[in-house]
């Protein structure tokens, strides 16, 4: 069987609970209208018997009891029947030429069965009163302070008159006509409504789906700001990062293309110059091979290392960390090779800070800061290594001599793949991975790394760790 569709559902929602409400308001209105009519025509009633008290309190002055109406039942109607005198004229400031307003119109009278007379002691006279007086509608029949009689009503269902009847009636077929006409009206406002929000729906399912394809350039517009305005602005947000996210593993697929075709094509070119015998095999073919052979190595353990860090595979074994002996060593294991090229490498320890780290990775991230500043500082030149104690963190420096970075490049040397103008030859320049795997170290230590200009000319990179709490 075929799921319902959400426009359905949405209509038929809306339309039950449409439905419900008029009903439940019809069913109130009804109740409300006949509660209220029976008051009403109570009212008029106690009105009339009120006004037929006094011709019987009239009657029975001239006749002295109750006996003659009740051998003549037609007397009684005839005597309710007659209209009251009309009540003596006031002063009036109206001309006398100036005529009477009309009399008001004759009520209409409930019929005379439900009427019933008693006398003085609640015993019928006239007419079938109820068993039980207690909740009946009695007017006392007064005349001159004594109570002669009583008359009253029958207020039951009957007590209605045919026209109040036909009225009641008429209000009931137009309660119904209301509420069928409120319910057609829900339908056609309920399906235009219902269609809108689908549509909306509809569009950013097809959004979605465009996603799924890899469709990442397109973009979804929804006016309003409203649930699925939002929802429709989330999406954008995530196809502009899915688009930036694309764009940066096309680069970085393809700048892995170029790093390993560069090393690769170089070992190719040479051996095949040997083999042609365009250059015999000797110590200096052997060096070239064999640096190479490593740089191709360093960049494939550096990718490597950066894909574990990029899944959160990169194993990390904290522990409480003397700082301090630690970067020495480090320091001390690369002073040969900066003779070498003519550098000067010192190391500065400011204070004895403890950190929560990785030892291995520590050092792992000294060293490539070291090789950074081996490769690119020209010689006569200098590098520092300092660590210091700042607040509550630890703050490790390296900075080194000419040649600078522009300040609009710094930024952009923990960029995966990126080398300044300066590094552009791949014989002394490396990958571009070095400082960006050095963020990674540092950031998975809580920490941080930036780069800032140096003053002795060259460029000057802090680290902080945060110090281990007792």
């Amino acid at each position: 069987m075929p799921s319902m569709s959400i426009h359905k559902k949405l209509l038929l929602t809306f339309l039950a609970f449409s439905g419900v409400l008029i009903l439940s308001i019809a069913l109130l209105v009804k109740w409300s209208f006949h509660s209220n009519f029976r008051d009403y025509v109570t009212q008029q009633n106690l009105a009339r018997m009120q006004e037929a008290s006094e011709r019987l309190a009239d009657y029975y002055r001239d006749n002295g009891d109750w006996s003659a109406l009740q051998a003549n039942p037609r007397k009684l109607r005839r005597l309710l029947s007659r209209p009251l005198p009309p009540p003596e004229p006031g002063p009036s400031f109206q001309s006398e030429t100036q005529p009477s307003p009309a009399p008001p119109p004759i009520k209409p009278r409930p019929p005379m069965q439900l009427f019933f007379l008693l006398d003085a002691e609640k015993s019928p006279v006239m007419g079938r009163p109820p068993q039980h007086l207690e909740h009946t509608n009695l007017v006392p029949i007064q005349l001159e302070g004594d109570t002669v009689g009583y008359i009253g009503f029958n207020t039951d269902h009957r007590s209605f008159s045919r026209m109040d009847e036909r009225f009641a009636r008429r209000q009931g077929e137009q309660l119904l006509y209301i509420v069928l006409m409120a319910i057609a009206l829900s339908v056609l406002f309920a399906w235009p409504v219902s269609r809108f929000l689908v549509h909306r729906l509809d569009r950013l399912g097809r959004h979605i789906h465009h996603l799924s394809e890899g469709r990442y350039d397109e973009r979804v517009t929804l006016h309003g700001r409203d649930e699925l305005a939002q929802l429709g602005g989330h999406l954008n947000h995530l196809a502009l990062i899915l688009q930036s996210t694309e764009q940066s593993r096309r680069k970085w697929v393809a700048d892995i293309s170029h790093e390993l075709r560069t090393p690769i094509a170089t070992l190719r070119a040479q051996l095949e110059a040997i083999e042609d015998g365009v250059h015999p095999y000797n110590d200096s073919t052997h060096q070239r091979l064999a640096r190479q052979t490593l740089r191709l190595q360093q960049l494939v353990e550096d990718l490597y290392q950066l894909s574990l860090a990029d899944v959160g595979a990169l194993q990390y074994r904290m522990q409480e960390t003397a700082a301090g002996p630690l970067i020495e060593d480090c320091v001390n294991s690369f002073k040969a090779r900066f003779r070498q090229a003519g550098l000067t490498l010192s190391c500065e320890i400011h204070a004895t800070v403890n950190v929560l780290a990785d030892p291995q990775r520590i050092q792992q991230l000294l060293s490539n800061l070291l090789e950074n500043s081996l490769r690119y500082t020209q010689a006569p030149g200098m590098t520092k290594v300092s660590l210091a104690r700042h607040r509550d963190c630890a703050l490790l420096s390296v900075e080194d001599s000419s040649p600078g970075v522009a300040d609009s490049q710094l930024e952009s040397l923990f960029e995966r793949f990126y080398r300044g103008e300066s590094s552009r030859n791949r014989d002394t320049g490396g990958a571009g991975l070095g400082l960006n795997l050095c963020r990674a170290i540092a950031e998975a230590h809580q920490g941080s790394i930036q780069a800032q200009p140096s003053a002795l000319g060259g460029l000057k990179i802090i680290v902080t760790l945060p110090l281990e709490t007792p």
